[in-house]
């Protein structure tokens, strides 16, 4: 009979032996190297939301085996008898850690994600003609707005008449939106930006109430008046029954640009903490201004010899501008953590291609027919932006903003200022285009919000 000691001190010696080969599987490789301590892996933003930092690659968990491979611990006798090892190799592969963690392209796309950013703005905005005359000057010198005297149907300088303009185009505003995409870098932020407006259309008009001679502070008449080859003269055409004026203007566009990163170079602002920051910025953007007028004018007079029965004149103007500007500017912020106040003027100076067309149809009369001119150049063409802002941080994904954005745009073909109101001796042509460039202003209140992935 075996001694009970003997049998307690094999059995200790077993169960060391499985403990001690079961720890040395468990050991890491050196390439693994041992678990350290995680710290933060996210650089802290240099300004308000701005760049989070890069993928850093987090140190493999205490309960991940070594991927180097070791023999499998089956054995069994072969064909011969014989105990051996079977020949097949185990690999103990680590646990799938999730999107963004196991291959470097994940990382990438991650990072994009968590450092981009999207901004939808409504637009209020008008970008109305100007006072222009719907004329040319008359021989006085006086404002032709002002009532002046013409010639009766008798050819007598008794009846009172003046021209309109177009100052009250356009004072209404539009609707438009705009979108900003940015993706946030450690050198800056690249911005693109879309925009577009509706049509804004809006008119003026004279009826027969309006034309009640001076005792009632109108005139008789509402007048296009034009030059004689070029000359300052009395001619065009009298409206004495009605006379409107309806115009449209569009306008859309994109831009991309990098602003630059220079908290190191300027003003150090960190977000959270609040400061002021002064950013300059590159880039490029594209303009497209679309604008039309339509004339119409009514005239009747049966109290002559012959009579004039009722005829109807039409001037059509249509123009069409598209902008290819490199722009520059500086972005100044200043971030609090409830709140981001900004100013951001961008200077550009591009070039503008540009159409345009003047339509007239029984301009002087029943029997003139309908003549049509176009234009169409290059020239350069100076742009200018200048945008405020007042961005309120409800929390760390979202951003309430309302701003005011000013855009002004010079050397530009617009409906009012290509017709040549002229009247030629030599020339059938009644009215023509002509190659006359003005200011484009485009200005109103943006009102949106900013979301960034958390």
């Amino acid at each position: 009979m075996v001694n009970p000691a003997y049998r307690l001190m094999i059995g200790m010696i077993v169960l060391l032996s499985g403990v001690g080969f079961r720890t040395a599987q468990a050991q890491y490789s050196p390439a693994m190297g041992q678990p350290g301590a995680q710290g933060n892996p996210y650089a802290t933003a240099s300004y308000g939301g701005g760049h989070k930092g890069g993928m850093v690659y987090e140190p493999a968990p205490e309960y991940y085996a070594s991927p180097d491979q070791y023999a499998s611990e089956y054995y069994a006798p072969d064909y011969y008898g014989a105990t051996s090892n079977s020949g097949t190799v185990m690999r103990v592969l680590p646990e799938d850690r999730g999107w963004g963690y196991d291959h470097p392209w994940d990382g990438f796309f991650k990072n994009l994600a968590e450092n981009s950013w999207l901004r939808v703005e409504y637009m209020l905005v008008k970008s109305p003609p100007g006072n222009q005359l719907i004329g040319a000057p008359i021989p006085s010198g006086n404002d032709p707005r002002l009532p002046f005297t013409t010639a009766d149907f008798d050819g007598l300088g008794t009846l009172s008449t003046k021209e309109a303009d177009l100052s009250s185009i356009g004072t209404q505003g539009t609707n438009g939106l705009r979108g900003t995409f940015g993706i946030d870098f450690e050198s800056g932020t690249l911005e693109a930006i879309f925009f577009g407006t509706q049509s804004d259309v809006s008119s003026l008009s004279y009826g027969q109430a309006d034309l009640l001679g001076p005792e009632f502070g109108q005139t008789d008449l509402i007048s296009i008046n034009t030059l004689v080859d070029g000359q300052v003269g009395i001619a065009g055409r009298n409206f004495n029954q009605k006379f409107a004026v309806n115009y449209r203007s569009q306008a859309w566009g994109a831009e991309s640009n990098y602003v630059v990163n220079t908290d190191r170079l300027f003003f150090k602002t960190i977000y959270g903490v609040g400061g002021f920051q002064m950013r300059p910025l590159l880039g490029f953007r594209y303009l497209k201004i679309a604008e039309d007028m339509k004339v119409t004018g009514d005239f009747e007079e049966l109290n002559t010899t012959p009579e004039v029965p009722l005829f109807t004149s039409t001037i059509e103007s249509s123009t069409n501008n598209k902008l290819y500007v490199p722009q520059a500017g500086i972005r100044m912020e200043f971030v609090h953590p409830w709140f981001t106040i900004s100013a951001e003027p961008k200077f550009g100076f591009g070039v503008n291609h540009y159409k345009g067309s003047v339509l007239t149809d029984q301009f002087f009369g029943p029997t003139d027919p309908t003549h049509l001119t176009q234009i169409s150049q290059t020239r350069f063409s100076p742009t200018f932006e200048f945008g405020v802002n007042a961005r309120f941080h409800l929390n760390q994904w979202f951003t309430f903003n309302v701003g005011y954005n000013f855009l002004w745009a010079n050397q530009i073909a617009r409906p009012g200022t290509i017709v040549y109101y002229n009247t030629s001796t030599v020339s059938n042509v009644s009215l023509q285009a002509q190659d006359s460039l003005d200011s484009y202003k485009l200005h109103g209140l943006v009102l949106g919000g900013e979301i960034r992935w958390p």
